[in-house]
């Protein structure tokens, strides 16, 4: 049986990642901070922070999966935290945009 065109044209429904759900709640933390949090899918799932003070301060954050639980790792590959110390690790990323106080 033959397919249309257009359904092999179209893309993959993504189905949502455990990686992409723990960033979701990191987003969720980071609102008490002031600052812009999006996930974002592409090239690869992170979470993109900006402080909307500065144009400069904006720090993409990728989930990880370990052994027993998920690390979040900034770009430059420093390790903030896990998930099973969401708070902790958003107050991390925050000052690391220039949110709040070490």
């Amino acid at each position: 049986m033959a397919q249309s065109r257009q359904a092999s044209d179209q893309q993959p429904t993504r189905v949502p990642s455990e990686e992409r759900e723990h960033l979701c709640k990191l987003a969720g933390e980071l609102t008490r901070y002031g600052v812009q949090a999006e996930v974002v899918d592409e090239p690869a799932v992170c979470l993109r922070v900006r402080n909307p003070s500065s144009v400069y301060a904006v720090e993409d954050v990728v989930c990880e999966r370990r052994e027993h639980d998920f690390a979040f790792l900034a770009s430059f590959g420093v390790h903030l935290g896990n998930s099973g110390s969401v708070s902790l690790t958003a107050h991390k990323v925050a000052w690391l945009v220039g949110a709040t106080e070490a």
